[in-house]
């Protein structure tokens, strides 16, 4: 497709386009840096975003909040308000302990094959879990 007046081709509309002209020097080299930096620094990177989807997949339909959830359930009776049954408000879960409970399982909570979790899945997610756990605790 050809921009107006037998113009430059015009680029297909969409999130990249402007950055696409500029990187093609219509608006010349200093304004295509910016152009591009605004672009790419708009989106903010959310480090826990692959542990977060894990959770949402394998997790969540135990653990998420609520009663109805039995590994909610399950550890809010076992703890008896002593601490929370919603593992993402637990303080003192460290990698190291996500990573065994899920490779092993526990209680009725099933073992998890590296087919269905990865190890670098499960690196997330365990960092994803621990994430309001200060650094330094075992």
């Amino acid at each position: 497709m050809r921009g107006g007046l037998g113009g430059p081709p015009a680029v297909a509309p969409g999130p990249i386009a402007p950055a696409a002209f500029a990187l093609r020097g219509v608006l010349g080299g200093v304004a295509a840096s910016a152009l591009a930096a605004s672009t790419f620094a708009a989106e903010p990177v959310d480090p826990h975003a692959t542990g977060r989807a894990v959770y949402s997949k394998w997790c969540a339909p135990c653990h998420d909040p609520g009663i109805t959830h039995p590994g909610t359930h399950a550890l809010t009776v076992k703890y008896q308000g002593v601490k929370s049954g919603v593992l993402l408000e637990w303080r003192d879960l460290s990698p190291a302990v996500v990573k065994v409970l899920v490779r092993h399982g526990i209680s009725v909570m099933p073992q998890f094959r590296k087919t269905e979790i990865s190890d670098p899945e499960l690196d997330a997610l365990a960092d994803y879990l621990s994430r309001n756990t200060p650094r330094g605790q075992p």
